[in-house]
């Protein structure tokens, strides 16, 4: 038996599959819009807002887009991926410093199953904790030390935007999921706030799969407002600043979307209003027009939608996530595959190593010199940088293989 000694029925295990799914296709949709302001979004996907399909992603016609093919999640799904996979191949154990060595492994190669040459669209802080020289030593001290040398005020996505599938594990102790989100978020992102983040959306997860009596109303439909309220008192724990607390509550709490101003410029990647578009979401009932709605926003479009979408897939299920949006998914079949080795290990049969990103790849020097590649750094709005700062990098294209030069900002 897997050390998360827990056995699926049938109808969770379909449920493990919505969230897993829900991250990817929000993922994917999200694409269509990242860094684009509201009103180029309309301008762009107005006529077809109501029936957004992958395909779409080539009206704007720009570099950013044109990366990834019809259909391809980006770096969210590829990182919360890696976890899956290191929790299956560890049979049933979080083990965080596993995680490291195979996220900063995937930053050097990307999946090369699908083609990639390294993974694309690396945050600068992940990047820069990637690359300190102690890493997969101690990979919690890394994320501390970059934090302090940003004057302990980065709170970017980058953590959030990967942990459904920490809700998904060992769902039915919430202790172990806050812990185990925490371990998690820090391997890249120390913030008080990014850790809180990854907690609330797990543990909101987590009492999902748990269907406890109190979560639940007469009609078996999940009391919204109790699982914010417990799943508050849980994440709260990991934030030490009393003004923050507030403002963790007030994300959760939201109910209109205008309020989160997702395209809010210098900000796109603030983890709580990725927090804040996966709770907004988690109070709607219809999964296309709720991602839509998101996506339609703007600003770091994929990270919301695909934090949404985890959210919005556990409460609704997985044949409320549109069939297009289902059937379309570019490795679909390989995702079926990997969610499928994991339900088998929970279950407490074996399943042999499937890890990817081998580390007996041969590297390839001109490779290695642009593994760092950044997209959450092209957080720009059209082509203006949104920070000061600036680096100019080689973009090498993720599954186009497409080469371009950008200009790209650091972080917020």
């Amino acid at each position: 038996m897997s050390s998360s000694s827990l056995v699926l029925g049938e109808e969770e295990q379909t449920r493990i599959k919505a969230v897993l799914y829900g991250q990817c296709i929000g993922d994917a949709i999200g694409l269509l819009t990242e860094f684009l302001s509201k009103e180029e979004a309309k301008e762009f996907y107005n006529s077809v807002k109501k029936k957004l399909e992958y395909k779409h992603k080539e009206l704007p016609g720009d570099i950013h887009r044109n990366r990834w093919k019809v259909g391809d999640w980006t770096d969210d799904s590829d990182q919360m991926l890696l976890i899956l996979m290191s929790i299956t191949d560890n049979k049933g154990k979080v083990d965080y410093k596993d995680v490291a060595r195979r996220l900063k492994n995937w930053m050097r190669h990307g999946y090369p199953e699908f083609g990639d040459h390294v993974g694309l669209g690396i945050g600068t802080t992940t990047h820069a904790v990637l690359h300190h020289k102690d890493y997969e030593e101690d990979p919690h001290s890394c994320s501390e030390l970059v934090w302090r040398n940003k004057y302990c005020k980065i709170a970017p996505n980058g953590a959030v935007m990967r942990t459904s599938v920490v809700g998904v594990h060992q769902f039915r102790d919430l202790e172990k999921v806050a812990q185990n989100a925490s371990d998690l978020a820090r391997i890249t992102h120390h913030d008080h706030r990014c850790q809180a983040s990854a907690v609330a959306v797990s543990v909101a997860i987590a009492m999902m799969l748990q269907k406890d009596k109190k979560h639940l109303d007469m009609r078996g439909h999940y009391k919204v407002d109790k699982i914010i309220k417990d799943t508050y008192d849980i994440a709260v724990k990991y934030i030490v600043i009393e003004e923050q607390k507030e403002e963790l509550l007030s994300y959760l709490k939201c109910t209109d979307i205008k309020k989160l101003k997702l395209d809010e410029q210098e900000r796109i990647g603030y983890t709580f209003k990725s927090l804040g578009a996966a709770f907004w979401a988690f109070k709607q009932k219809d999964f296309r027009k709720a991602i839509t709605k998101i996506v339609m926003q703007g600003g770091d479009a994929d990270s919301n939608a695909c934090v949404a979408g985890a959210m919005l897939g556990c409460k609704l299920g997985l044949e409320a996530i549109p069939q297009s949006w289902r059937e379309g998914l570019l490795h679909k079949e390989w995702l079926d595959q990997r969610i499928a080795r994991y339900i088998c290990m929970t279950n407490g049969e074996d399943v042999e190593s499937m890890e990817s990103n081998s580390e007996t790849l041969a590297t390839d020097p001109s490779v290695e010199e642009k593994e760092n590649l950044k997209a959450e750094g092209s957080q720009s709005i059209g082509n203006v940088p949104t920070q000061p700062e600036q680096i100019t990098i080689c973009i090498l294209g993720k599954r186009n293989l497409f080469r371009r030069c950008l200009i790209l900002p650091f972080p917020n």
